[in-house]
């Protein structure tokens, strides 16, 4: 009797939450190359520029954010904003090398992975029903 040590494959969830966690990654350092930002902030933009596909939770994107400035990508320093103090992340010079390296290798992998979608589907992609 085999094991399943992975989710389920053939469940879409599974790839969604793959593509997801490595697009937020790489959104949460190209949305900081564009202007510094607080993390509700960086959220809502990945949420707009992915037309609602890819909603970061606060579960997701402060400890991403944590991580990669205890890494030296990101920055923070305080601000008062309407009255409340907020953590505004900033790219370093590290984090910019770093979104460097990902859009390199997504803009390999991007024309194959198109192609391969269009040929496993027969040239349509489903869209996905949240």
């Amino acid at each position: 009797m085999p094991t399943q040590t992975i989710a389920d494959m053939t469940e879409p969830q599974y790839w969604e939450m793959l593509v997801k966690k490595s697009v937020s990654r790489y959104l949460l350092l190209d949305m900081l190359a564009r202007r510094p930002m607080y993390g509700y902030e960086v959220a809502k933009e990945i949420e707009t520029c992915c037309e609602g596909w890819c909603k970061p939770t606060p579960g997701m994107i402060y400890p991403t954010i944590e991580n990669m400035v205890a890494d030296g990508y990101i920055e923070c320093t305080e601000d008062t904003i309407g009255g409340r103090v907020r953590k505004i992340c900033h790219l370093t010079d590290r984090g910019r090398e770093a979104l460097f390296a990902a859009a390199e290798v997504w803009g390999s992998v991007l024309p194959y992975l198109t192609e391969s979608v269009r040929d496993v589907t027969g040239g349509t992609i489903s869209e996905s029903s949240d």
